[in-house]
């Protein structure tokens, strides 16, 4: 059986990761960090939710920390809002890419790794609904 390779991936159930802001036009900042909710990632991108309305524009450069089975990858760039509700803005980000392919190949790992586990939890809870596991469960309807 042939392993696909992806360079996208939604998430079934989001993971945890961590912003900041470390630049604002020419000047070096290191906020402190808030946590969010990575929804879908590909190799540049990744989109994400949170509970903070955050400044969008060009010249807010922004720190990102995935941590996936136990490897942490730390990106810069910059993001633009998607969609919000009341409470909850979803963002698309946008890493900054330079010379040093180290992230951006620890990046598809971490899809590939997602992709497998993820499809590996998923066929295990689609299996649990069968219908041959359903008829082979003894049913007792109670009328009162």
């Amino acid at each position: 059986m042939a392993v696909e390779r992806r360079d996208k991936l939604e998430l079934v159930v989001p993971f945890m990761g961590k912003l900041n802001i470390v630049q604002i036009r020419d000047q070096l900042i290191n906020s402190k960090y808030t946590l969010i909710d990575i929804i879908e990632l590909e190799k540049f991108h990744f989109k994400f939710i949170s509970s903070l309305c955050l400044p969008t524009n060009r010249q807010v450069t922004y720190g990102f920390e995935l941590t996936i089975f136990n490897r942490s990858i730390q990106v810069v760039g910059g993001i633009t809002l998607v969609s919000n509700t009341e409470n909850e803005y979803v963002y698309k980000a946008i890493i900054k890419q330079d010379s040093n392919e180290d992230a951006d190949s620890e990046m598809l790992y971490m899809i590939n790794q997602l992709a497998v586990k993820q499809d590996n939890k998923y066929g295990k809870l689609v299996k649990s609904y069968s219908p041959e596991s359903l008829s082979m469960e003894n049913t007792v309807d109670l009328i009162c």
